[in-house]
């Protein structure tokens, strides 16, 4: 037989072991002792010692860019040549069309006059509309502001206070727009002195006849006579003579006191006197939309008017009153230097 297994009690308490609990530790010493002043100063001193023992990275420092420096200001040359690129885009194209000049080129010049002449920018300052006005009406009658080319000048005067810009047709300019027509083939104008021989005839078979005497003085106090001649293109000629004292009466008339008249100094060849028998005759000779315009206006300055523009920037007169008198130097200086017209 088998031996019988006696049976086990797994969870009796003889098979149990004996759990010990563990038991709390003794307290530290140091959290029971009380804690001195100098000892609490020098571990503070020891934590800062530390602390200063470890590196401390800088923050990197931020670029900050310097302020823009401060814009200058514009100058009166740099405003004027603003406000002209305006007219440039806007004006100028539709008016030099007409007369085959680039807009470019005539701001150019007109820009380079002002640098010139300090008067013409108070004017710009004073009584810019005066000056543009005086530009647009040279750019519409197809004449380009330059004392060089002598054909338009813009002439700075002290009106009412202000400085203001009247436009002036030169010699030059009105022999240009009188033969632009087509219908005129030459234009001359002379003087008569004492001691020439000259014989104006007038009737069916209208004529001139003159013998000058270059031995004789030929100056303001010696002028008889001024004469403008032009030949049309049938063949005909047509001439305007005028004597020393129709010319003081046509003066008389002008609202601006002009001392280039007769003046041996300023105007040796009397560019001022030929023109005005040339602007007589033109009043009786054939002429474009624009040479009539140009007679028309030249009238009216010499009468003392003077340019302004509306807010749509059209051109309009306004009647002036006496001024006083012209400085016009350099416009004598480039009449002085003209060629003669060719045929």
């Amino acid at each position: 037989m088998k031996p019988k297994l006696e049976q086990t009690d797994i969870f009796s308490s003889e098979n149990i072991e004996e759990t010990v609990a563990p038991q709390p530790q003794a307290e530290s010493v140091e959290s029971t002792t009380p804690v001195t002043k100098e000892e609490m100063e020098l571990r503070a001193k020891n934590r800062a010692r530390k602390d200063e023992e470890v590196p401390v990275m800088p923050e990197p420092k931020k670029e900050v860019a310097p302020p823009p420096p401060p814009a200058k200001p514009l100058t009166a040359i740099q405003l004027f040549n603003n406000s002209l690129e305006a007219y440039k885009k806007q004006v100028l194209p539709n008016l030099l069309s007409k007369h085959n000049i680039e807009p470019a080129q005539f701001v150019q010049i007109v820009v380079s006059e002002l640098k010139k002449n300090p008067k013409l920018l108070d004017a710009f300052k004073e009584n810019p509309s005066s000056l543009f006005a005086s530009i647009l009406a040279g750019a519409e009658i197809g004449l380009i502001p330059s004392d060089m080319l002598g054909e338009f000048y813009l002439i700075p005067r002290r009106i009412d206070g202000k400085q203001t810009v009247t436009p002036l047709i030169g010699y030059k300019g009105l022999v240009s727009i009188l033969l632009r027509s087509g219908e005129i083939t030459k234009i001359h104008t002379e003087c008569v002195y004492e001691g020439d021989h000259f014989e104006a005839i007038y009737g069916l078979e209208q004529n001139i006849i003159h013998k000058p005497n270059f031995d004789a003085e030929r100056s303001a106090n010696t002028l008889k006579f001024v004469y403008a001649v032009a030949k049309l293109k049938n063949g005909d000629y047509q001439f305007q003579v005028l004597s020393k004292g129709e010319i003081l009466k046509i003066k008389a008339l002008s609202r601006y006191d002009n001392d280039l008249y007769f003046n041996d100094k300023k105007d040796p060849q009397m560019w001022m006197v030929r023109k005005t028998a040339l602007i007589q005759l033109s009043k009786m000779l054939p002429k474009d939309f624009y040479g009539k315009k140009a007679v028309e206006m030249d009238g009216q300055l010499e009468g003392g008017a003077i340019l302004s523009l509306d807010e749509d920037n059209n051109i309009k007169i306004i009647d002036g009153k006496k001024v006083g008198a012209l400085k016009q130097a350099s416009v004598i200086n480039t009449l002085n230097s003209l060629p003669e017209i060719p045929e």
